[in-house]
């Protein structure tokens, strides 16, 4: 049986096991995105993540996380990281002569969360270079960007004012780990 996670899913979906903080009726295992010890090693074929990687401390949670779902994939499994794209927001919160305050207030929200519950906080922020870095270090290989997933309609293809705000990045579990 080929099995995917997404991890902080908001619906439902037949491929898909939603693991998610909240309870809801669309989740089929509560829990924290840090903590897949109810997997065995090799038992996911994707993982898919939309804005949920920068709500993991970087002082250490967020690698502990990215081994622990390199752990739970199969060898040449997939995972779809998405986030708010750090250099995108910067720049958009720069350019005072083209946003309002109202709107770069809602950009400044995008870095740092919505607060809507306790969860809704961001702890880190991310670009290209450094979630390169950190899959590269957790053991992922063909890393690559790509401007959409197409599998779910989430913030991964979310537009702000027409500018695209989230970084899209595709990583594989190499079919040997290197130790």
């Amino acid at each position: 049986m080929t099995r995917k996670l997404h991890i902080g899913g908001q619906c439902q979906s037949e491929a898909w096991e939603v693991l998610n903080a909240n309870p809801a009726p669309y989740v089929d295992h509560v829990g924290n995105a840090n903590n897949l010890s109810r997997f065995a090693d090799n038992t996911f074929i994707e993982i898919y993540a939309s804005h949920v990687v920068e709500h993991l401390d970087y002082i250490g949670e967020l690698m502990l996380t990215l081994k622990e779902w390199h752990r739970v994939l199969i060898p040449s499994g997939k995972v779809f990281i998405s986030v708010p794209d750090l250099d995108v927001l910067a720049a958009l919160i720069l350019d005072k002569n083209k946003f309002t305050i109202n709107e770069r207030f809602t950009v400044m929200r995008m870095i740092f969360g919505g607060h809507i519950d306790k969860y809704d906080y961001h702890v880190v922020g991310l670009n290209e270079e450094f979630l390169t870095d950190l899959l590269t270090a957790a053991g992922y290989v063909n890393i690559k960007k790509v401007p959409e997933f197409g599998i779910f309609d989430d913030t991964s293809s979310m537009l702000f004012n027409g500018v695209a705000i989230s970084l899209n990045m595709i990583a594989e579990k190499p079919l040997v780990s290197v130790s």
